[in-house]
C-alpha cells in the first residue's frame, strides 16, 4: 500500500513515518512534502496512493485550497495542531483528524478504521464515514484532578472556563473566577479537550466558549476576551484571531 505524507516539519513527519513502520513495515511511504507547491509538481508525475497523512498550515498556506481541486482522491487522515478545521477536513476526503503531538494509540485507530473502510468496498460516501468516524474516536477528556498539599479537587472540564499558564504551571479558571494551579502542559490539554467547546486562543491560553461574555476589537488584528466572573481579559494572538472568528461562526 502507498501512503504519501504531507508535512512541513520534519519532526512530525519523523513520528509519523515512526508510526507507520510501528503498525506495518510493509505500508510503502512514496514521498513525503512540505508545501502545495511540492504537492502539485508531485502529482503531476505520480499515480495516485492509497492514503494521505496531511497536515494542514503549510509553507506556503492552507492545503484546503489545494484539495478543493479534486486533486487528492485518496482518503486523507488530518495531522495537524488546530483543532479548528473539522468540517473542511471532513469536506476534503477526510477519514480522520488527529491532534499533535500525535500519540500511537490514536495514530492506530485512525489506521483501523482506514482498513476497515478499504475492506467495505461499497461505502464511498465519505462525508458519512468522517461523521462517523469523528464520533467514534471522540474521548476528551471530562475532568482535572488539582492535588495541592494533602488536599485534592475535581474539576469537571465544563465548569472549567479557562486554563492558563504561568511560569511552568497550569491555571485553571472555575466557573467562579477562582484559579487552580496544577502541573500540566497546554499543547497535551488542548488536544484532550472537546474542540466544540475550547478553543486556544494564544500559546499560553485556551477558552470555553460557554464562559466568553464579551469580546473587544484590539490593536494588531488582535481580540480582547471578557471570561464571566474572572477579572482579567484574555487576548487572541494576530495569527489565531482568523481562526477564533470562524470558530466561533460555526
Amino acid at each position: 500500500m502507498k501512503v504519501l505524507i504531507i508535512e512541513d516539519e520534519d519532526l512530525n513527519a519523523e513520528t509519523i513515518v515512526n508510526h507507520i513502520h510501528r503498525y506495518d513495515a510493509t505500508l510503502q511511504i512514496v514521498a513525503h512534502l512540505k508545501s502545495k507547491a511540492a504537492i502539485e509538481d508531485w502529482l503531476l508525475q505520480n499515480n495516485s496512493v492509497d492514503l494521505v497523512f496531511s497536515d494542514i498550515e503549510l509553507l506556503d498556506g492552507n492545503v484546503f485550497s489545494l484539495l478543493k481541486e479534486n486533486k487528492i482522491a485518496a482518503p486523507i487522515i488530518f495531522t495537524t495542531a488546530y483543532d479548528t478545521f473539522y468540517q473542511d477536513a471532513f469536506d476534503s476526503n477526510g477519514i480522520a483528524y488527529l491532534l499533535k503531538p500525535i500519540s500511537y494509540k490514536r495514530f492506530e485507530a485512525a489506521m483501523h478504521k482506514f482498513q476497515n473502510l478499504k475492506g467495505n468496498e461499497k461505502q464511498q460516501d465519505w462525508e458519512k464515514i468522517a461523521t462517523t468516524l469523528l464520533k467514534s474516536t471522540a474521548n476528551y477528556k471530562e475532568r482535572i484532578i488539582i492535588k495541592n498539599n494533602n488536599e485534592i479537587t475535581i474539576l469537571n472540564t465544563k465548569n472549567i472556563a479557562a486554563l492558563l499558564t504561568d511560569a511552568g504551571k497550569c491555571i485553571a479558571i472555575d466557573e467562579d473566577g477562582k484559579e487552580h494551579t496544577f502541573r500540566d502542559k497546554i499543547s497535551d490539554l488542548v488536544a484532550q479537550l472537546d474542540p466544540n467547546i475550547f478553543f486556544q486562543i494564544n500559546r499560553s491560553e485556551i477558552i470555553n466558549l460557554n464562559y466568553i461574555q464579551k469580546i473587544e476589537t484590539y490593536f494588531n488584528d488582535r481580540l480582547l476576551i471578557k471570561i464571566k466572573n474572572y477579572k482579567n481579559k484574555l487576548t487572541t494572538s494576530t495569527s489565531i484571531t482568523p481562526q477564533f472568528k470562524r470558530w466561533l461562526e460555526k
